[in-house]
């Protein structure tokens, strides 16, 4: 009777098999971590420059009074009681409200989710305070009544801080960490006056 030999792979060849797979599924994780932290930090400051390069379109409209009332931004104490911005009529604070309302996720404009909430939370805080503000968001504040430091220089206290006034400065900055403003490159807080 003839003996037939059966053929398998050993042992051995099955345990090398299964550590080169372990080595690249290792490697393709990191890689794969690595792109998705790149994504979300290039979703965080796009949206960043889109509300700069918003808010300076319309301040260019009512600044120079080619508009009295926005035909983009609403104002309002919160976003559930909201009206057309009209120029002397409504305060600064308003205005930003109306600003953060245009960019919240259940607001009227474009929503914007902060990448790196994995609960899908808004990316843009009205006037919040700097602990309170996570990575990846983005605050639109009125100065406070204090001395202020943006982009490393102090804005010394005076009379352009009151957010109950038809006009004045805020500022637009991104939080590169939580509690920490970005300060350099495309990370740097802008001022902004309404007139």
């Amino acid at each position: 009777m003839k003996k037939t030999l059966q053929k398998g792979f050993s042992l051995v060849e099955l345990l090398v098999v299964v550590a080169i797979i372990g080595v690249l599924a290792g490697v393709g994780i990191v890689g794969y971590q690595s792109y998705t932290d790149s994504a979300k930090s290039r979703v965080a400051v796009a949206n960043f420059n889109s509300v700069k390069r918003f808010v300076e379109t319309e301040l260019t409209l009512l600044n120079n009074n080619i508009q009295t009332v926005s035909g983009a931004i609403s104002a309002g104490s919160d976003c559930s009681s909201l009206q057309a911005y009209t120029v002397y009529s409504d305060n600064l604070g308003d205005f930003i409200k109306g600003l953060t309302c245009y960019f919240g996720t259940d607001g009227y404009g474009n929503a914007f989710k902060n990448p790196y909430d994995a609960a899908g939370g808004n990316q843009i805080v009205y006037n919040s305070a700097a602990a309170n503000v996570k990575k990846g968001q983005i605050n639109i504040a009125h100065f406070t009544a204090a001395d202020y430091t943006i982009n490393g220089a102090v804005i010394p206290a005076g009379g352009l801080f009151s957010s109950g006034g038809t006009s004045g400065y805020f500022y637009v900055e991104y939080y590169t960490a939580d509690g920490a403003a970005g300060s350099e490159g495309e990370y740097k807080a802008k001022e902004f006056q309404l007139k």
